[in-house]
């Protein structure tokens, strides 16, 4: 096609040089992004014929025009929507048709215009909109490419960068750019279908348009000046609904990115950002990018991140929370090849309820958390309003014996080498051994989940009650061997001997009787440990590295302190309701313990109106014996030791649920109601469920983690208060039409110093570098770990067994294996005996044998 000048295409490609730039060629065609239209072989240098031509001046001298072009109203809405600032001159010299360069070509006024109307040819409207767009003047090329953007997204095209000119002799800057449209061209003919291409080719999406604007830099004013405009498109323009999908038009932007990456840092999905952006923008066409532009930006994001290695980026995070919070604690381990081996960490606030409420730790290993198949081993507790807390966690490369070791070692380390009174872990042996190894004083047992898993697998369903009772029921060990032996003469058969055997060899570390003077605050099991494991495999997802699973971590902790602060505030500005008869007893309890520990004590003072005391006797030092029983049930008996005269005032029960649980039983609660005491005794007060159970130390509940897509801490802390004030300016300013026109004038300024404040201010700006916490390295290089094979269920198929799994296939449970309806002959799923399938059946032996004949 002939341009307004009169020269040709292959003319222009003489003075215009490639555009190098491959970011700017994507979409259908993002693979053939160094060739453009006929002329794609051509390489991104000036032409040498060009070369006495660089730093050329205009040749017809510059004259004033009194006349002046009013803005239209499109431009003005481009301007003010831009930004990158533009200015548009009264005075134009293509108006005057003074100073017009073409490509090299100086024309003459009556010329030129000639030669515009009749080769244009845009009648009215198209006329003035087509010499309002010749007459606009830019103040750098981004403010020329953002016109042309917004003219093309109006107008339902794309557009790319093309081929320059640039000063070589000087500063090799920019001196003119060619903007077109992203259909022009075509596709470089090695980029066409092959027979042995391994993946779908593209859809063609080139056909040669001839749509361009070009601008060239005037350096008398220094400003960008429209060199040429054409505007016929030889293609369909997209519909409104459609123009969101083309390139040019799908971009990320600074703020929508550090959004972007808040949200992903606290856990939301992909999926779920992107619908709050179009809830947030009304449509989905005012978003900016698309969902697949979501998803590879955060992509990008996580290679930048673990450009040192997964590894490495991890431990760099480790020292980089150590640097800003010393009382942070980390360490590490490398095999023999320098790759990660195991990881432990805590943050200060950890430490510190470790040493409030350390008295019985949890822990156990979850399978399934990250990309390595590294199990994570949580230890958790259970604080002053019997919640869930956290005390620290490890990643494992192995569950050996000298691993568990390394583990509670480096945990007594970071915890001033207090040690738990007692401990619940789940059956594995390795845990076990090391536990007896470092915490030998220490009471252990075994989670009753794990054990009422086994008993269903390898016991009958009618036994299941009566082995319940040796497992919860706390009598005398005299009185466990009885039942033990009754359960094993009605109960064992050859098939249950070998696992009945094996419980009781461990009895003492799941058996009541053997765990009744044990301190386990009422817990038995690992569940405080399953439901933090639950919480993090929500935000797991396919491939998770280490640093996903540090930050994924780090959120549910911010949720658990958050419950924890919540709980706080009830219990310092809110008084539990008064129900029983006994209120000076029972406002004492509400006063001192936590609502959730006391309403457990209010649920135990209702019920003590049915008890009654059998006898009462006097001791040594004034001590009262108290013999307290059920009135409808005086079988059973239980003693409670009160000695008012005692320092510390004690009062004692047979029954030890004091001992193990913390808190006073209801036989205890009857002889003070019997007592009449208004203060409760400091003996059955226990400190870890007061409510100054920390007493009076501040918390750290907030996260230290570093924040995500900011250049650190200070600029999260300040985009967050700017964030919060601007919500609630833009709520009352919509409202009122004055406050609206001010507030978006205000925002236009701000935006129009954006490229300045870039250019001078701030300076480059590193992707996901917060305070040195992911880009920090170790000192040490240190590799990725390797893949490991864990204990947990075998994804592969059983020998000798039918491997029964789920239509995704996940190996079934034994209860769901139990619910399967099988086969009673081959024991397999999907027929029954009667079924030709099944492979014992007469007919298909038959069969089979026939078969064999034949053969």
């Amino acid at each position: 096609m002939v341009d307004s000048s009169g020269s040709s295409m292959m003319e222009e490609d003489d003075d215009l040089d490639n555009e190098a730039e491959s970011s700017h060629h994507h979409g259908s065609d993002s693979e053939s992004s160094d060739h453009h239209g006929s002329d794609s072989h051509v390489d991104g240098h000036v032409h040498p014929d060009d070369a006495s031509d660089e730093n050329i001046e205009l040749e017809v001298a510059n004259e004033e025009n009194d006349s002046e072009v009013l803005d239209s109203e499109y431009v003005n809405k481009l301007i003010v929507g831009s930004d990158k600032s533009f200015d548009y001159y009264g005075d134009s010299d293509l108006e005057t048709c003074d100073n017009v360069e073409v490509f090299g070509n100086v024309l003459k006024e009556k010329e030129y215009k000639g030669k515009c109307d009749r080769d244009i040819g845009h009648p009215g409207e198209e006329r003035e909109k087509y010499w309002k767009i010749m007459d606009m003047t830019f103040v750098s090329e981004p403010a020329a490419y953002y016109f042309y953007n917004s003219y093309a997204k109006d107008h339902g095209f794309s557009i790319r960068k093309d081929r320059y000119k640039e000063n070589k002799k000087t500063s090799h800057d920019i001196r003119k750019r060619q903007l077109v449209c992203s259909r022009e061209g075509k596709r470089s003919s090695k980029y066409l279908p092959l027979e042995d291409r391994k993946y779908k080719t593209r859809a063609e999406s080139r056909c040669g348009c001839t749509a361009q604007l070009v601008v060239k830099l005037d350096k008398s004013k220094g400003v960008w000046c429209v060199e040429k405009f054409d505007d016929k498109h030889n293609h369909i323009l997209a519909r409104p609904d459609e123009v969101p999908f083309l390139w040019s038009h799908r971009k990320i932007k600074d703020f929508q990115r550090a959004e972007i990456l808040a949200m992903v840092a606290s856990g939301i999905r992909k999926h779920m950002i992107m619908s709050s952006f179009i809830s947030k923008y009304g449509r989905y066409n005012q978003v900016g990018f698309t969902r697949k532009d979501l998803y590879n930006m955060c992509a990008r994001e996580k290679r930048k991140l673990l450009s040192s290695g997964d590894a490495a980026t991890a431990i760099g995070i480790m020292q980089s929370r150590k640097e800003k919070d010393p009382d942070f604690f980390y360490d590490h381990q490398l095999d023999d090849k320098g790759r990660l081996k195991c990881l432990f960490w805590c943050d200060s606030q950890s430490r510190q309820d470790y040493q409030d409420y350390g008295d019985v730790l949890v822990f156990d290993s979850t399978y399934k958390m990250n990309r390595y198949g590294m199990p994570f081993v949580p230890f958790v507790g259970l604080n002053n309003h019997r919640k869930t807390t956290v005390f620290g966690c490890a990643i494992i490369s192995n569950e050996t014996e000298d691993t568990y070791a390394w583990i509670l070692k480096t945990f007594l380390k970071a915890m001033c080498q207090k040690r738990p009174r007692s401990i619940i872990t789940d059956a594995d042996a390795a845990m076990m051994r090391a536990i007896r190894s470092v915490l030998p004083d220490v009471w252990h047992r075994i989670c009753t989940w794990h054990i009422e898993k086994n008993m269903c697998k390898h016991l009958s369903s009618k036994s299941l009650p009566e082995f319940r009772s040796l497992l919860y029921y706390s009598t005398t060990k005299a009185k466990f061997e009885e039942g033990r032996h009754a359960y094993v003469r009605k109960w064992q058969t050859d098939k249950t001997k070998p696992w009945l055997n094996r419980m009781y060899k461990k009895k003492h570390l799941w058996a009541a009787a053997y765990l009744a003077d044990g301190f386990w605050l009422g817990m038995k099991s690992n569940q405080r440990s399953e439901s933090l494991n639950s919480s993090l495999h929500l935000h797991l997802d396919y491939g998770m590295t280490l640093v996903d699973l540090i930050v994924h971590y780090e959120n549910a902790i911010v949720c658990i302190r958050e419950t924890e602060a919540r709980d706080d505030c009830t219990a310092s500005q809110t008084m539990p309701v008064i129900v029983t008869k006994w209120q000076q007893i029972e406002l004492a309890m509400a006063s001192t313990f936590t609502p959730a520990n006391f309403y457990i004590l209010q649920d135990d003072l209702r019920k003590i109106e049915g008890m009654t005391t059998v006898e009462k006797s006097v001791g040594i030092e004034d001590s009262v014996r108290y013999l307290v029983a059920w009135s409808n049930n005086r079988r059973h008996n239980f003693s409670v030791d009160y000695t008012p005269n005692n320092p510390a005032q004690s009062i004692d029960c047979n029954c030890r649920r004091m001992v193990r649980r913390g808190i006073p039983c209801k036989h205890i609660l009857f002889v003070l109601t019997e007592l009449k005491l208004v203060e409760l005794p400091r003996c059955i007060v226990l400190a870890r469920f007061s409510k100054n159970a920390r007493s009076g130390l501040p918390s750290r509940r907030t996260s230290d983690l570093f924040g995500w897509g900011f250049a650190g801490a200070e600029e999260r802390s300040r985009y967050s208060e700017l964030s919060v004030m601007s919500s609630e300016a833009l709520h009352v300013a919509c409202n009122n039409p004055e406050l609206y026109k001010q507030i978006k004038t205000l925002y236009q300024e701000i935006i129009s110093k954006k490229v300045a404040y870039d250019a001078g201010v701030r300076g480059p700006r590193n992707s996901t570098n917060t305070d040195g916490g992911p880009s920090a390295s170790a000192t040490t290089p240190i590799g990725d770990p390797a893949k490991v094979n864990t204990k947990g269920a075998p994804k592969g198929k059983n020998k000798g067994k039918s491997n029964v799994v789920s239509k995704n296939g996940r190996p079934l449970g034994y209860d769901e294996k139990k619910r399967l309806k099988l086969c009673s002959v081959c024991k397999t799923p999907g027929h029954n005996k009667n079924s030709v399938k099944c492979k014992l059946h007469h007919r298909y032996l038959a069969e089979m044998l026939v078969r064999c004949e034949q053969q």
